[in-house]
């Protein structure tokens, strides 16, 4: 039935006032009155049918529930935490992808993106519709909110910030369907988020770093890692020291003939050992064996690890933020591992070092009790000032943190190279004191080969000139000194000159003074 027809047409002829202006602003109000009335009408039947449709006598067969949480917690000792359980992206690319109006929703902190979690622009969002939600012929959608968004002040010191949490419980129930099917539903869903997500990742290189975690030690708990995209301008080509051409072969070596080690019975994994001062070329090595290798870099302060459990959850983990990654898409990282760790200094080193500092503040498991060492000073003073961070630090930030399964040496030894074998495994450590490395940890086969990175010498020198300004010079390098320049201190030279002979004029002008100033600290000793 019209009812523009039997409505409108009677309406327009019986609104005759003889004033032509009346006429056409009575007729345009009473259209936009029945169009207002078609409007609501329609929305008000939508409203009942759905109502209709979610209400039924039948009960539920299946129901399943989701926590998604997020806490942006923010203060001086803490950092925010994300719970989205991939299982809720997978139902968010669900309702995206097959074009679903949710009604509401309220997008995840931007804050968050601190977090370890890296949520995609399609799923970003928590879904806040107050009406039960159909997204599958036999599946319906419910929102709970169970805690209200709330701002409080964390602290009293002005390093405190606010706080918010976010918590949703989605329900997903069927009157059709058995849990199982519910549950394969989920699955599906879930799975064909991880293949988009795989397939937005395809070709990009990420930077993985292991993050702290926060509390008490959980058996089992989750290791969570921060990402971000690895991108470097660093390669074989414009890297230049002595021995660059060795660890190219021994590189090729490894990565062309897994074979080779199969037949022989030899693991066909690599540790490599990075060694040298500061500013000459450790860190920039590895970034071009990840752009050489194509591998993401996985990198493991060993100063964050309190367990050999976490270690080991760390070291083997092969899922990083919806990205699958085996030993063959990844290289291990310990960089910097003199300072990382009491654990891997010389046995002998380590044994002065903990009874030098026994008087170092403790906690005890055996009761309740902190030991605080108390110096002469606070002795004198009959006080001992704390920190907040101190004593978080202490005894955690939840609970106490009675560490009983501390990292060790040997824990450490047969992690590199025990029972379970590390296909394709590349593990690159790097130092600036091998001298105060246990011998055991860098021994053959468990660090297969061990590179120096040294100051320039003469012809490392004349590459690195001749390749910044990109042509072939008779720069004149024998006044120069072998070993003096950190390859960072020749960049410097170079990007401050004009060609290659003001480089070298401008590393005699600093060599001078560098004799000058050794000069002068011999005469005042």
């Amino acid at each position: 039935m019209d009812l523009h027809y039997y409505v409108i047409q009677p309406l327009i002829s019986s609104i005759k006032t003889g004033n032509i202006c009346h006429d056409c602003l009575l007729i345009i109000l009473a259209l936009f009155c029945l169009t207002f009335i078609s409007k609501v009408s329609a929305y008000a039947m939508e409203i009942l049918q759905h109502r209709m449709r979610a209400v039924s006598l039948r009960p539920l067969t299946a129901s399943y529930t989701i926590d998604v949480v997020v806490n942006t917690l923010e203060s001086e000792y803490t950092t925010f935490r994300m719970q989205v359980p991939e299982e809720y992206l997978g139902i968010v690319h669900h309702i995206h992808t097959s074009d679903i109006n949710i009604r509401s929703a309220r997008q995840i902190p931007s804050q968050s993106v601190k977090s370890t979690a890296h949520l995609d622009e399609l799923v970003n969002y928590f879904i806040t519709t107050k009406t039960d939600l159909i997204i599958s012929p036999d599946i319906h959608l419910f929102v709970k909110q169970m805690q209200e968004s709330s701002s409080s002040s964390v602290g009293n010191s002005s390093s405190d910030k606010s706080s918010e949490k976010y918590h949703y419980q989605i329900t997903l129930f069927s009157r059709e369907l058995t849990f199982k099917q519910l549950k394969a539903a989920i699955s599906d869903w879930t799975m064909a988020y991880q293949n988009y997500m795989k397939h937005k990742n395809k070709g990009a290189s990420y930077h993985f770093t292991f993050l702290p975690s926060t509390g008490s030690l959980l058996q089992n708990a989750r290791v969570e890692f921060d990402k971000h995209h690895f991108s470097t301008s660093k390669s074989f080509d414009n890297l230049f020291y002595e021995g660059k051409q060795s660890l190219l072969q021994r590189l090729d070596f490894f990565l062309q003939n897994p074979q080779y080690y199969k037949q022989r019975g030899i693991a066909h994994s690599m540790g490599l050992m990075f060694y040298g001062e500061p500013g000459c070329g450790k860190t920039s090595t590895i970034k071009a064996i990840a752009a050489y290798t194509g591998r993401h870099l996985v990198e493991i302060p060993l100063s964050r690890i309190r367990s050999c459990d976490e270690l080991k959850r760390a070291f083997y983990l092969n899922s990083y933020d919806t990205i699958d990654l085996n030993f063959s898409d990844k290289i291990i990282v310990f960089e910097d591992i003199d300072c990382m760790s009491n654990v891997i200094k010389r046995r002998s080193t380590t044994s002065s070092s903990s009874s030098s500092s026994s008087s170092s503040d403790s906690i005890t498991s055996d009761t309740d009790d902190v030991t605080i060492r108390l110096q002469q000073e606070d002795l004198d003073k009959r006080e001992k000032k704390l920190s907040k961070q101190y004593l978080r630090n202490l005894i955690g930030s939840d609970s106490y943190s009675i560490v009983q399964d501390p990292l060790t040496l040997s824990f450490l030894l047969n992690l590199i190279d025990g029972i379970i074998e590390q296909p394709s495994r590349i593990l690159i450590m790097t130092t600036n004191h091998p001298d105060q490395i246990d011998p055991a940890l860098i021994r053959p086969g468990r660090i297969d080969f061990k590179q120096e990175f040294k100051r320039c010498s003469k012809p490392i020198i004349k590459d690195m000139i001749e390749h910044f300004f990109a042509k072939k010079c008779d720069v004149d390098v024998t006044q120069l000194h072998d070993y003096i320049y950190s390859p960072a201190d020749v960049v410097s030279a170079c990007m401050s000159a004009t060609d290659g002979q003001s480089t070298v004029e401008l590393l005699m002008e600093q060599q001078s003074r560098n004799i000058n100033v050794k000069i002068e600290q011999k005469i005042v000793s």
